[in-house]
């Protein structure tokens, strides 16, 4: 079993992907997240705010997001804690898993999340941040997920993946032109494991943030809901 926990677009490269849309942008196949990302906040985001409620029941929405807080990115840091503040209390009141962008924000993105009462999971996705970040974030229960940087042996992500154990990761491809099996290799590689350990981590891990208690070799969910 591959799980892609987070991917742009459906490449079928695994038995389950979760391919993040946008508020009214993307086909909506498989299964999905539905978040507002902080680069891409404008004006409408209201409306956008409105269709995100509807949209995130849907059954095959499992997820809210991407969402979350971007120091770098161009749109105004109090807009972007507004929005996603709202993605906070969306996600709780559907019970359902918050994935995470955070770039230089941390502090903000944690303290956002508990003046909020957050109780579903979070996933900071792409996680590539040195180990320091990584046991502030363990020590919340935040879930991480790595892509693209573990390719490479020295960085933040690499030392990252060993130190926060096997029970608090997933694995992705976000929009890297990369097959998730690599990726599944790398993390093995890392941690001294063959990726078929690495598999059936990520299916427990991914039963127990998301609630679902079957997935078989075609992909198919049951929720225990």
């Amino acid at each position: 079993m591959f799980i892609n926990i987070h991917t742009h677009a459906e490449i079928y490269d695994a038995q389950l992907e979760l391919v993040n849309l946008y508020v009214g942008k993307g086909e909506r196949t498989g299964y999905y997240s539905y978040g507002m990302h902080p680069w891409y906040i404008d004006k409408t985001y209201e409306s956008d705010l409105k269709k995100l409620k509807d949209l995130a029941k849907e059954k095959r929405c499992l997820a809210i997001g991407e969402c979350g807080l971007d120091k770098l990115s161009k749109v105004d840091f109090n807009l972007q804690e507004k929005v996603f503040i709202e993605h906070i209390k969306l996600a709780n009141e559907l019970k359902k898993p918050l994935i995470i962008h955070c770039v230089k924000a941390f502090n903000e993105l944690i303290n956002c999340l508990n003046l909020n009462d957050n109780k579903v999971p979070v996933i900071i996705h792409g996680f590539n941040n040195n180990e320091n970040i990584a046991r502030i974030l363990t020590s919340e229960g935040y879930y991480f997920s790595f892509g693209k940087a573990l390719l490479a042996y020295d960085s933040p992500a690499a030392k990252a993946i060993k130190a926060i154990g096997r029970k608090r990761f997933f694995l992705e491809t976000d929009n890297a032109d990369l097959s998730i099996k690599y990726v599944y290799l790398k993390a093995g590689e890392l941690l001294g494991v063959n990726d078929e350990i690495i598999q059936m981590q990520i299916e427990e891990n991914f039963k127990t943030v998301f609630d679902i208690d079957l997935i078989n070799s075609k992909g198919k969910t049951s929720s225990k809901k």
